[in-house]
């Protein structure tokens, strides 16, 4: 609310038209915002009562879905029942046969490991004949190696001395054919 500075008159306080022109225009200023209130307040109360149309239809709704879904998991759980027992012996039946392969898996494993023993040793026994026999090829490789370089070292020396051997005889082969009158082809 506004506050008003009214003027003064020279005798008796106030301007009494400038006070009642106040009065008035307030008391009509407030009876506009009544007026405003009561429509917003009349506005407020329809839409309140429509919402509340809107939830109790919104709830009897879900109160009926939520009855047919119960319904339905009740179904539902006495199914899981029924077949819960019947799978029981199964289940039972399943624990022994558990327990027995658990036991052969248990001897499987001791006869593995003393299987990869004995492996083991007889595979270090065959490692160490074969790096013998490896070794022992080795030398007569390397003492082959050794001969065979020596006998292609003198077919070396003997195959670079055969040009010359064959320039003597191609010599000799000449004096001979000019020593028998015959005709010299080179």
């Amino acid at each position: 609310m506004e506050i008003k500075n009214f003027r003064s008159v020279a005798f008796g306080g106030f301007d009494k038209e400038e006070v009642i022109q106040y009065v008035q225009k307030t008391a009509q200023e407030n009876a506009d915002a009544q007026e405003a209130l009561l429509k917003d307040n009349s506005a407020l109360r329809e839409e309140n009562e429509t919402l509340k149309k809107q939830i109790e239809v919104s709830l009897r709704e879900h109160a009926e879905t939520a009855r047919r879904e119960g319904a339905e998991l009740r179904e539902k759980i006495r199914a899981l029942t029924a077949e819960l027992e019947e799978l029981r012996p199964q289940a039972l039946s399943y624990q022994e046969v558990r327990a027995q392969v658990g036991d052969i898996e248990c001897q499987a494993r001791r006869r593995a490991g003393e299987l990869e023993t004995a492996t083991t040793s007889r595979l270090n026994a065959l490692v160490g004949d074969i790096q013998k026999q490896y070794q022992d090829l080795a030398g007569a490789f390397d003492a082959t190696a050794a001969q065979v370089s020596a006998e292609l070292r003198k077919i070396e020396v003997s195959l670079s001395q055969l040009p010359r051997a064959m320039d003597q005889a191609g010599k000799e082969l000449s004096e001979l054919v000019s020593a028998t009158g015959g005709e010299k082809k080179v």
